[in-house]
């Protein structure tokens, strides 16, 4: 009983010590603050010491351990404590330090008396802590750590990121689309509201494009939309009906609503005088019909008359009106109308979405024609005539503003590689009108002039009609001659040319497959740009003929003063030994050039060939050099970002390219010297001939499974390559089971007379380049040695690549500053011509002046892309070149740069 009150008047002792604890957090005078301790210091003085001794043991247990809890985010995540002011903290401090005297001099005492009757009433269990030596925790908490090394915080990665933000914005979406129906079906409410423009009568028309004020009654609809193509909709059948600009809405004798239809005038700036009456007014009344097609649809319009109430002198709407209003006429008679922001919508669509065709197009304008509460038909055809003829005047225009839009600034002047492939994908079915197009010459070559020289080639030199085969593959252009021309087809595919930018610089229509006279003829093209590298797929091959038909041709020497390159991704399939001697990443000087950047190239216009494929031959060269215009002007404007990217990642790649021939080198143990020696040990091997050791029936069944591999994985690369039809696809697959089973038995043949083995027809097949051991000798140690030398050139690629990169920067910047000086100089000149009141141009003075002003619009953006260029540019050399005195001033771009040398300016920058 005793030992129970012992035990309760500790509690009690515990509870009043607590209390006092806090209230000397809130005294402040340091007299208060030691009449506190020792007031608290002869309570605890009281205590009895074996039962303290005895009840900190079990206070030291489950029952009394004091709990705290961690505030966590909805993540999970850690919450940080708020932080305290200075004063905050020194009073905790302060405090701390007494209930630490007070806790250790009382348990160290042990003796007192304690008055139960004035302890407050509080919970058995509170107890005050026992505080210790602030070094003891720490020595215990970095135990602590010491013992959970195995336990790592990891940083969340930006895809668990992802898709945390991904989870919460769903949960967010789903607790809003209840709230967002509900706000759909308020929308399709048609509340009765007063007019929001006389504040009179009762609201019977919305107008979508006249917000914030869009509530209009009939009359106030009639004033308001007398000459706007505003998309209106009325509420008088307690829905809202969607209505067509010659749609009115009135109100009949009864009070009751009826619809009418008028007249719509074609929104068109008036003219300011047609007579020579001295009147300010001008009657517009309604003209001849006209059908409008925008990018919102069609309309049924009228053209507006104009007439002189004076003098009754009359004018019909002219071209120049319909193109100045922003209207483009699709016939002479102006029936038809287009709006020019529907071409500039269908421009843009046919670089994003190249496969579009005309007709799906004009399908989508006749949906939002009916969404909009109007109708009719559009004519795909006349949209597409239109279209060309707005887009060969808008390249007119930029010819006159000295526009190139088929050069690439980054290769000018010299241009290191070209890469040319042929594309059977663009091939075009037979029709009735061959009319050339308005584009003829300008992207596509004529096919006048490369049939001309095809036949000039084919005269002169003997050709050979069989495919070329070289390592792991059939290449089909690979390829002298074509005996026979596919009868269903005008056109069998397009042969391509770009530089290592991806920039479109030349074409030509292939009408006999890919012989090597078109690449030819393409290389003879582009000789005028001092390229050096002359990049193909099939290099390997065409070089030798190259070479022979200029014995026979020496007028086409030139064409050799350029380097054969063989593709690097294709060197994968040709034999180790072209690839070595041929192949891009071997070639000095050639940097990081893949040669493969036709290919992407390709793909854009392959989709393009989903349309072509059916146009007339004009269509087909309008289309493929309007989107290639589109698609150079995108890669033009991303140049800047695309160099500044290249160069980065050119650099990190020389740093681990290094390390890794460091590595390498310590792997097998060998030193510069005998690297080296490698070197010229794989060089000799690719030049020498193919071992021939293997004579009689052995080798012919040697030739008969390199063959039969070939032709093999040939047909699977071309499955879906070469082939958009099921049809076809099954007839191949049939050929492949049927040479794949004679590929079995001639291995087996092979294997039951020759000491070396060969694996299974599946096994080689599965392989990309398979090593025959009769073309190898030492197979193993020349792996070894191809392995180290392909990693030294790839290094000594990219050394020379950061050089190219930088040349290139250097050429971007002067191709920008020439072209800022030209269109300078040719503003300057206009103004002066106008000045001089001369008609050089073949223009009147007004469309003198309009280009002027356009010259003075591409001015202003040009100055705009060189300052973001030169920022970039600036950031990303590390001895920037570009000097603030380079920079353009507006003064500059008005009155040109007379007084400097071209060749000056480009000392200048770099």
């Amino acid at each position: 009983m005793a030992y129970c009150q012992n035990s309760s008047g500790f509690d009690q002792l515990c509870q009043e010590a607590a209390i006092i604890s806090r209230d000397l957090e809130i005294k402040a005078d340091n007299a208060e603050l030691e009449a506190a301790t020792r007031e608290a210091e002869q309570i605890l003085q009281t205590f009895n010491p074996p039962l303290l001794k005895k009840k900190t043991k079990r206070a030291h247990g489950t029952l009394l351990k004091p709990v705290s809890f961690v505030e966590r985010d909805e993540y999970g995540h850690l919450v940080p404590k708020r932080r305290r002011s200075k004063s905050t903290k020194a009073k905790k401090c302060n405090a701390t330090k007494i209930n630490n005297s007070i806790s250790t001099s009382s348990l160290e005492s042990g003796q007192g008396d304690i008055d139960h009757g004035e302890s407050p009433s509080l919970s058995a269990h509170t107890v005050l802590p026992a505080f210790e030596d602030i070094e003891t925790l720490h020595q215990e908490v970095e135990d602590l750590l010491a013992d959970s090394e195995d336990i790592q915080y990891v940083n969340p990665t930006s895809s668990n990121t992802w898709s945390i933000r991904m989870a919460q914005s769903k949960k967010k979406w789903a607790a809003l689309r209840p709230e967002i129906v509900e706000s759909l079906l308020t929308a399709e409410y048609t509340e009765i509201k007063q007019c929001q423009h006389c504040r009179l009568k009762r609201s019977t028309i919305r107008c979508k494009d006249c917000i914030p004020k869009q509530l209009y009654c009939a009359d106030c609809d009639i004033l308001a939309h007398e000459r706007k193509l505003h998309n209106r909709e009325t509420d008088v059948k307690g829905f809202f009906q969607p209505l067509s600009p010659t749609t009115l809405v009135k109100v009949d004798i009864e009070g009751q609503f009826e619809f009418e239809e008028k007249p719509c005038l074609l929104p068109l700036e008036a003219p300011e005088q047609i007579c020579q009456c001295a009147t300010n007014s001008i009657e517009v009344s309604e003209g001849k019909r006209a059908i409008l097609i925008g990018i919102d649809g069609r309309y049924n319009v009228s053209l507006p008359h104009f007439t002189c109430p004076k003098c009754l002198v009359s004018r019909t709407t002219s071209i120049p009106q319909l193109i100045k209003s922003g209207y483009w006429p699709a016939t002479a008679s102006c029936e038809t109308l287009y709006k020019i922001d529907v071409f500039v919508s269908y421009d843009h669509l046919k670089l994003t979405a190249p496969g579009m065709s005309r007709q799906s197009f004009t399908s989508l304008l006749e949906q939002r024609t009916e969404f909009f509460g109007r109708n009719g038909k559009i004519c795909a055809d006349a949209f597409q005539r239109s279209f060309f003829e707005w887009r060969y005047c808008q390249f007119e225009i930029d010819q006159l503003c000295g526009l190139k839009v088929f050069d690439c600034p980054a290769c000018s002047p010299f241009m290191l590689a070209v890469a040319v492939d042929g594309n059977r994908k663009m091939y075009r079915f037979k029709r009735g009108d061959e009319h050339p197009g308005l584009f003829k010459g300008v992207f596509v070559c004529e096919d006048e002039d490369v049939s001309e020289f095809v036949d000039y080639i084919n005269d002169t030199t003997k050709h050979s009609v069989r495919k070329g085969v070289c390592g792991s593959s059939q290449w089909t252009a690979a390829r002298e001659s074509v005996p026979t021309k596919n009868n269903k087809l005008d056109e069998e595919g397009m042969e391509v040319a770009v530089c290592r930018h991806g920039v479109l610089l030349r074409s030509l229509n292939m009408m006999r497959g890919e012989i090597f006279a078109y690449p030819m003829f393409l290389q003879k093209e582009l000789t005028s740009r001092n390229v050096q590298f002359m990049c193909t797929d099939v290099i390997c091959k065409y070089w030798p003929y190259l070479q022979r038909v200029v014995n026979h041709c020496p007028e086409l020497s030139p064409l050799l003063e350029m380097k054969p390159f063989l593709s690097v991704m294709h060197a994968k399939a040709h034999s180790w030994k072209c690839e070595i001697k041929w192949g891009g990443r071997n070639q000095d000087g050639a940097g990081t050039t893949l040669g493969e950047e036709v290919e992407q190239v390709n793909s854009f216009l392959s989709r393009t060939a989903i349309c072509s494929k059916y146009m007339t031959k004009g269509a087909r060269t309008d289309m493929i050099t309007i989107q290639a215009m589109a698609w150079n002007q995108r890669k033009i404007e991303n140049l800047a970002k695309v160099l500044s990217r290249r160069l980065m990642k050119t650099k990190a790649k020389i740093q681990e390219e290094s390390l890794n021939l460091d590595a390498m080198k310590t792997d097998l143990a060998v030193t510069d010297d005998e690297l080296q020696g490698w070197i010229s040990e794989i060089k000799q091997w690719a030049d020498t001939a193919t071992s021939e050791e293997n004579t009689g029936s052995q080798q012919g069944l040697q030739k008969v499974i390199e063959t039969l591999y070939v032709s093999i994985r040939q047909r699977k690369q071309n499955l879906y390559r070469q082939t958009d039809g099921n049809k076809r696809r099954h007839k191949l697959r049939r050929k492949i089971l049927d040479e794949k089973a004679k590929l079995s038995a001639a291995l087996d043949e092979y294997n039951r007379a020759a000491p070396e083995k060969l694996e299974s027809a599946d096994a080689i097949l599965a392989s990309e380049s398979y090593a025959w051991p009769w073309l190898l000798d030492e197979r193993d140690n020349l792996v070894t040695k191809k392995k180290a030398f392909d990693q030294l050139m790839l290094l000594n690629r990219l050394t020379e690549e950061e050089c190219i990169v930088l040349k290139e920067i250097k050429n971007h910047w002067k191709s920008l500053k020439r072209e800022h000086s030209v269109l300078n100089d040719h503003s300057s000149h206009i103004a002066t011509e106008i000045k001089k009141n001369k008609q050089d141009w073949g223009f009147s003075e007004s469309g003198i002046l309009g280009l002027h002003s356009l010259l003075m619009k591409r001015l202003y953006y040009l100055r705009s892309h060189i300052s973001s260029v030169r920022q970039l540019y600036s950031s990303l050399l590390d001895n920037c070149e570009l000097k603030e005195d380079d920079c353009m001033d507006e003064e500059d771009i008005q009155y040109g740069l007379e007084d400097e040398d071209e060749d000056e300016d480009e000392d200048d920058f770099f």
